[in-house]
């Protein structure tokens, strides 16, 4: 398994129990684990003012990130720096106890692979190599619009983008009119709560006040609670 975050490690937890032999190969100097339950739990009634009900991100920074409004204001700098505290790679804390006999190696990446009969051998820096019946990689995907195949090339050069993520304004549109954009390509614009079913509160009123000509504010300017999420 490739990969230092949830999705690589729940695989691995869930594969181990299934009988199968695991090693985890992660990119990271080291595994951050989360641990926002135990702080939910002290902070008590004071729980909502340091985490939104979206929670995504850290204590603090999850307030901030779940209003998209005003996450893109911030100087960018500070957006991105957001950005990557709130949903860098890690794993739930609950994980730990399922992966105690599951190697984990980290400051590893691939530099290469090929067959190996009805195997596949796979290098990595630092020397290491493993010879394996299979290899899984939770690594996440790039955003490049440009290479939506059921969108022309005519229309996607037309569309400003910033390291393949479309540059959006109110209504979740982009530089071409009428071409709106959401979910995890609208997170270069209004945060990464986009990337979540959690940001569709935003997304959805954003988009839908924009196409019926709606010049009322973009969005509310909170994230509802309770079920609605």
């Amino acid at each position: 398994m490739v990969g230092g975050g949830q999705s690589a490690l729940e695989c691995a937890a869930l594969m181990r129990e299934a009988g199968a032999s695991v090693e985890v190969f992660a990119r990271a100097p080291r595994i951050n684990w989360l641990h926002g339950a135990k702080y939910h739990q002290k902070l008590g009634r004071f729980e909502p003012l340091a985490y939104a009900p979206t929670d995504v991100g850290p204590m603090g920074i999850s307030r901030i990130v779940s209003v998209p409004n005003l996450f893109r204001r911030l100087p960018r700098p500070v957006q991105d720096r957001m950005a990557y505290r709130a949903i860098r790679p890690a794993g739930a804390d609950w994980l730990r106890p399922r992966l105690t006999d599951v190697p984990i190696h980290v400051d590893r990446t691939v530099v290469a692979a090929h067959a190996h009969g009805d195997r596949v051998d796979v290098r990595f820096n630092r020397g290491t190599s493993r010879v394996v019946d299979h290899v899984m990689f939770g690594t996440g995907y790039r955003v490049d619009v440009s290479k939506y195949g059921f969108l022309p090339e005519s229309l996607t050069r037309r569309v400003v983008q910033v390291n393949g993520y479309p540059v959006l304004r109110s209504g979740m549109e982009s530089s071409v009119h009428g071409l709106h954009f959401v979910g995890a390509p609208a997170a270069w614009s209004f945060g990464p709560v986009m990337r979540f079913v959690c940001g569709s509160w935003f997304g959805a009123a954003s988009l839908a006040q924009q196409v019926a000509g709606s010049r009322a504010p973009a969005a509310p300017g909170l994230a509802p609670v309770g079920e609605e999420l």
